[in-house]
């Protein structure tokens, strides 16, 4: 959530930081109905300080005027929660502002290029995408999958499951070693979690829900873990904090048709390990710096080749205030996708979530900066992995440093 206080006076900054996002006609309207409450409201209070202050001279008289002030001032208050109520409504509804140093730009296209690594391998061969090669090499069952849930859901068996297994093995142990503390989570949240986080009201639609339990399962461990500590107010020797956790991930996927949904690379469900941490303001670009290079990290012990993209202010994820995107390449398709999105949210989710520390002992509290990033989804690496490692025969060669995780160094079809 955006500060009051900014809102209120930097009322032209905050425009132009919503502009600058191209944020929809629906959010500037919610930003100047803000505006018009909180004068609104600004005038109530001053009426009701007004009462206050005429009753507190009243002293302990039970006159008809101390009565009839009395009354007006419970109708102040309550046309006060009201306002309050309805300014917070709309605010939970605007984005993060984005960082000065985020590039300019609506689309994908404005994306700054930030480096590469890897080259994309060449084969002599029509190189298969993942889908095909895990449907032979019969790791990957996706007709099975929709039989069972509806399209859109994964099912690896044998070695692919194995493989799955491995992957989050890998990945926790390689945070475990950077100081991370590992988390295992519960998958399915309550609304006040998901609104911390930023994922409500604005990505309702996206979220499965299960209205009888008041419940909803996560998108995405950045939910509970960015929550963990929600409500606390920390000691500064306690930051920073640093979470990791591996769970299933759950989306609807709304309106993605379309949007390269093959195979394991738009899932309705899927397994990721995610990291989160939590810092002083002091410490927020050397922490982002720190999530880019351990998702980096992953990527080149497995040898995937990939590219860091710094995303334009019209790309920024909801509660993003600056994000970098890494993108593996996928040699059977023969392009970049999005592998991981590691990003600063500022204090945004620590004020949502009533999340404070103390800079000193005494001081007065204030919020932290939040950060997050996936390192990495299982589905898009595996699919990254069968790609890169494919052979003319039809057989897969997997990383060694896998091994050590049980996982197979090569895959074959059936009938080799």
């Amino acid at each position: 959530m955006l500060s009051e206080r900014w809102l209120r006076g930097q009322p032209a900054q905050a425009r132009a930081a919503l502009r600058r996002r191209h944020a929809d006609e629906a959010t500037l309207a919610a930003f100047e109905a803000w505006l018009a409450l909180d004068t609104e409201r600004r005038a109530v209070a001053t009426q009701f300080d007004t009462l206050a202050a005429e009753l507190k001279q009243l002293g302990v008289a039970h006159d008809k005027r101390q009565r009839d002030l009395r009354a007006e001032s419970q109708a102040l208050r309550r046309t006060l929660d009201d306002l309050t109520e309805r300014m917070r409504t709309l605010a939970l509804t605007l984005p993060n502002a984005p960082d000065a140093r985020a590039p300019d730009g609506a689309d994908a296209s404005a994306n700054r290029l930030v480096r590469s690594w890897g080259a994309p391998p060449s084969f002599d061969f029509a190189p298969q995408p993942h889908h095909v090669l895990g449907a032979r090499l019969g790791i990957l069952d996706l007709p099975r999958a929709t039989k069972l849930a509806g399209p859109r859901f994964p099912l690896l068996l044998g070695e692919g499951a194995r493989l799955a297994r491995a992957l989050a093995a890998f990945m926790l142990d390689a945070h475990r070693a950077e100081g991370y503390v590992e988390v295992a989570p519960p998958d399915l949240l309550l609304a006040t979690t998901l609104t911390g986080s930023g994922h409500l009201p604005r990505h309702a639609g996206d979220l499965f829900a299960l209205p009888g339990d008041g419940l909803y399962l996560s998108p995405t461990a950045e939910a509970q873990l960015v929550a963990l500590r929600a409500g606390e107010t920390l000691d500064a020797d306690t930051l920073p904090l640093a979470y990791t956790a591996y769970t299933q991930a759950y989306r609807r996927e709304a309106g993605s048709a379309g949007a390269h949904t093959h195979g394991l690379l738009r899932q309705r469900q899927f397994g990721k390990v995610e990291l989160v941490r939590v810092v002083t303001p002091a410490m927020a670009d050397d922490a982002l710096a720190s999530l880019v290079a351990s998702a980096e990290a992953l990527l080149q012990q497995l040898g995937l080749p990939y590219r860091v993209v710094e995303l334009c202010a019209g790309e920024l994820p909801f509660s993003a205030q600056r994000t970098f995107d890494l993108e593996v390449w996928l040699a059977g398709e023969k392009r970049y996708i999005e592998i991981s999105s590691v990003s600063d949210c500022g204090a945004f989710q620590a004020r949502r979530l009533g999340l404070r520390y103390r800079p000193r002992p005494g001081a007065q509290a204030i919020y932290p900066h939040t950060l997050n990033g996936s390192a990495l989804p299982i589905g898009r690496t595996l699919a990254a992995l069968l790609e890169h490692g494919q052979r003319a025969d039809g057989s897969v060669t997997l990383p060694t440093v896998l091994a050590a995780y049980g996982a197979p160094t090569t895959l074959a079809p059936a009938n080799l």
